[in-house]
């Protein structure tokens, strides 16, 4: 039989009952996992008899490897075993599940004792009641998470360095002048408690007896409790009392607003203008938060079900970080993103071979992603540019045949099919046609606006100076470099 039992968090009058009778018991082994507890002095004064591992943690480099030999040894024992920890086995004690799927494989029977951890003496002393929403987390898990709206009780600072680094990850999210507590030695006779600001936890020295306790903060940097309270605000703008201008939305009479917020993301990255950026993007995060809201009204999906979605695919799409496949360069990851998705496809009700491409899509990067696309799924394209080139000679003398015989309709297809060729080289020559037709645009707006102010500064009438008078104006923008 082996005994899991817990020494708590100090003081030996918190040892149960159940527990103190198997230390004292004739004919156990009792193995401690460190002597470096209080009550091990109250063991020694009752003539209890004992092993520890704290030599394991002298010659091994990593935690794990020590739990491993621990829960090695307690196993390997023979008769009747009495293995104590400190605190409670169900609180942060690597080595207990570890000892117990050893006996469960090895048939001997096991039986774990709850006890007092350090926890509840660290609510005690911060008269905290968890049941209001406290986090534990062990810093030693350098993924361990940040719950602003909830108290957070951090263990395994142990020293300074690991202060330092706590610090600069949590001023990730709190304020600097967050205070935060640190509470060493709780329910012992020695308990302390320091407040102090988050800026300056590590000023001081840190032992393993010291617990972290970071208060709630409404202040914080934090994304999960952003996105809850902005979801929470799209609730009350649709809710029963919230904005009837809201609430009569659809999802087909947002879609200007869609586009409109996407190219106004596009002005901003043209204007390199970061702080316009971040209000654009937020923009553009509303429509999609409003258009998961409108079919979560609908019972259709929620937001969470679009960041599982994209969360679940770019892991599929991206063997090379989350499933050890190796690549080599840009090209294989683009191959290999093109075959999955292929895959997934080819899952689907069969589709027509452009049924991909959206049919909103302003119409040069409609041509553009087509031409792509046709190349890409059966290989038809010009072998060069030279015969793009010469396609597009050929649309240009079939638009001046169609203007000569001023047949408007005709002009209309011709004309098309000169821009649906001229993509078709700008693809060659490795230029996105909408992004090179903005900028521009963009350019000749510029330059016209500086054309106006040459013309005002000169004392000319742009309205009526006429065409020769301007083209000279716009001549010297240009050489100035507008």
């Amino acid at each position: 039989m082996i005994n899991v039992i817990g020494l708590g968090p100090g003081d030996p009058g918190l040892i149960s009952r159940q527990a103190w009778a198997l230390l004292t018991k004739p004919d156990v082994t009792v193995v401690l996992r460190t002597g470096r507890h209080p009550a091990v002095t109250e063991l020694q004064a009752a003539g209890v008899r004992f092993l520890t591992y704290d030599d394991y943690y002298a010659t091994e480099n990593e935690f794990a490897r020590v739990y491993q030999r621990i829960a090695e040894s307690v196993l390997a024992l023979p008769g009747e075993v009495v293995y104590a920890v400190p605190g409670s086995p169900f609180v942060a004690e690597t080595t207990v599940p570890l000892i117990k799927r050893g006996a469960e494989a090895q048939g001997r029977p096991i039986r774990i004792l709850p006890a007092v951890s350090s926890i509840e003496a660290v609510c005690g002393e911060l008269g905290l009641d968890p049941t209001y929403g406290v986090a534990i987390e062990d810093v030693a898990r350098a993924s361990f998470c940040v719950h602003p709206k909830w108290g957070l009780l951090l263990t395994q600072v142990a020293d300074r360095l690991t202060a330092s680094h706590l610090k600069l990850k949590l001023l990730e999210v709190y304020p600097p002048e967050h205070i935060v507590s640190v509470v060493r030695a709780a329910g012992q006779s020695s308990v302390s408690r320091r407040d102090v600001a988050l800026a300056e936890i590590d000023h001081g020295e840190f032992t393993h007896e010291d617990t972290f306790y970071v208060p709630p903060c409404s202040k914080a940097h934090h994304l999960g409790t952003a996105m809850e309270t902005f979801v929470a605000l799209m609730d009350a703008l649709q809710g029963e009392h919230g904005c009837p201008w809201d609430r009569e939305q659809t999802h087909m009479s947002l879609r200007p607003f869609l586009i409109e917020e996407a190219y106004e993301v596009l002005e901003a990255i043209e204007n390199n203008d970061f702080d316009e950026l971040s209000e654009e993007l937020g923009d553009l995060l509303l429509q999609v938060v409003f258009h998961a809201h409108i079919a979560s009204r609908e019972h259709r999906f929620d937001l969470v079900d679009c960041i599982d979605a994209i969360s679940r695919k770019l892991i599929r799409r991206h063997p090379h970080v989350f499933s050890g496949v190796q690549v080599n360069g840009t090209e294989e990851v683009l191959a290999n993103w093109q075959r999955i998705k292929q895959s997934e496809r080819a899952k689907l009700t069969p589709r027509g071979l452009f049924d991909g491409i959206p049919k909103g899509l302003p119409a040069l990067a409609q041509a553009y992603k087509l031409q792509h696309k046709a190349k890409q799924q059966v290989g038809f394209d010009w072998p060069s540019i030279e015969g793009a080139w010469r396609k597009l000679s050929e649309e240009l003398d079939e638009l001046v045949a169609a203007m000569a015989r001023k047949n408007q309709e005709e002009i209309t297809n011709e004309m098309g099919d000169v821009l649906f060729s001229l993509v078709n080289v700008s693809r060659f020559l490795n230029v996105e046609p909408e992004t090179a037709l903005r900028q521009a645009s963009r350019r000749f707006g510029d330059r016209f606006d500086q054309v106006l102010r040459l013309a005002q500064a000169a004392g000319v009438d742009a309205k009526t100076c006429g065409l020769e008078t301007l083209d000279k104006l716009w001549d010297e923008t240009k050489r100035k470099g507008f």
